[in-house]
């Protein structure tokens, strides 16, 4: 079955692409969305004395997380039919405010594509070297010769990924760095969006190449081998929770670090299904809509201590397993409740739509309160 599923997604969303490349042009709508106060002041606590300082500390203005649905490949590209051009120009908007107003020191990911081999592992990719770069894993198959060659260019953080080992760590979790795996197209092609302003379709890569997050490291984290198990995976958003709000120390920077979190999946995610929607009226099946309803019913309107309950009751109905037939692009927004639960903090939809049998749902947990001015 394994088999089966993995060769109707390699072949399913490509012979989509090509059918859908030859579709005349449609125009969408994108809905506002509530994004964080803009500024410009970056707030960094003043430390001298080394004796005096503690490695965390609470962070009077923590970001917002955010859970990214990724598509494939095609989500690169604004106008190509089998992405999405409001989830872009949301995944845009968004990244834009993290790069030149944010600037968080880390950005910690949660992709669906990275499932440890352990039911309690969680792994973390560092680059090989120290002050390597991010690689790339084109883990897709099928696609046109272009989407091969896309670049995009991050550096990662050998000592936060082992503060987030530790921490886990101490969370009863048995972690381990993975270094030089890279980063896996839930991680890099929604952020190419996000932070950079090039692709092989529109803007050439700069000849001169560097970094695509300058001020920003970022480290992605597994979910592990059972997708099944809501309960760890909540829980492991409720340790990440930590590195959103509070602030590390990096003594070699002299200066307390600032983190985000970005959880990716799919809001509906049924790769079967892909061929069966084009037949249906209007190319949707009938669950989709209904399920992107249900879930964003479920995170907005669940209390802190309700989330998890409202998520094992969801796992019991035909819907889920209709929506999402293996559960890896949906434990992602499961780790989003962790974090809210955590963090005591309010899920909501920022955008969605309903495509086939895909969901593009994008959630954002808490809201960014502007520094206060000191004297």
């Amino acid at each position: 079955m394994n088999l089966i599923y993995t060769f109707l997604s390699i072949l399913l969303p490509a012979l989509t692409y090509y059918y859908y490349s030859n579709k005349p042009a449609t125009t969408t709508s994108t809905p506002a969305i509530s994004v964080a106060p803009q500024f410009t002041t970056k707030v960094t606590p003043q430390v001298t004395e080394m004796s005096s300082i503690a490695k965390y500390i609470k962070n009077p203005t923590p970001f917002p997380a955010y859970f990214f649905s990724h598509g494939g490949p095609t989500f690169m590209y604004e106008d190509d039919d089998f992405g999405n051009k409001g989830a872009w120009r949301t995944v845009k908007k968004i990244g834009t405010k993290i790069k030149n107003q944010w600037k968080p020191d880390y950005i910690i990911v949660v992709s669906a594509h990275w499932q440890s081999s352990g039911s309690n592992l969680i792994e973390i990719s560092v680059p090989s070297t120290e002050d390597g770069e991010n690689k790339l894993i084109y883990d897709f198959g099928g696609f046109p010769n272009h989407m091969y060659k896309e670049e995009f260019h991050t550096k990662g953080s050998w000592f936060v990924a082992e503060q987030i080992r530790q921490h886990l760590e101490n969370n009863k979790f048995h972690s381990r760095i993975s270094k030089g795996r890279g980063i896996d197209h839930g991680t890099w092609v929604p952020f190419k969006v996000a932070f950079s302003d090039y692709n092989t379709q529109t803007k050439p890569q700069p000849e001169v190449k560097g970094l695509d997050l300058e001020e920003t490291a970022v480290i992605q984290v597994s979910l592990t081998s059972n997708d099944k198990d809501f309960e760890t995976h909540f829980k492991l958003g409720q340790a990440l929770s930590k590195f959103k709000n509070e602030l590390l120390w990096d003594e070699s920077k002299k200066k307390y670090l600032t983190g985000l979190i970005v959880c990716s999946g799919m809001s509906v995610h049924n790769l079967y299904d892909l061929g069966r929607a084009f037949q249906q009226y209007g190319g949707l099946m009938p669950y989709t809509k209904p399920f992107n309803k249900e879930l964003t019913n479920l995170v907005e309107k669940s209390s802190k201590d309700e989330l998890l309950p409202n998520f094992l009751e969801l796992k019991k109905k035909d819907i889920l397993r209709q929506a999402h037939p293996t559960l890896e692009h949906f434990l992602p927004i499961v780790v989003a409740g962790g974090i809210a639960n955590q963090s005591d903090e309010p899920i909501k939809e920022v955008y969605n739509d309903a495509f086939a049998s895909l969901g593009w749902g994008i959630y954002q947990v808490g809201n960014y309160k502007k520094p206060e001015a000191t004297l």
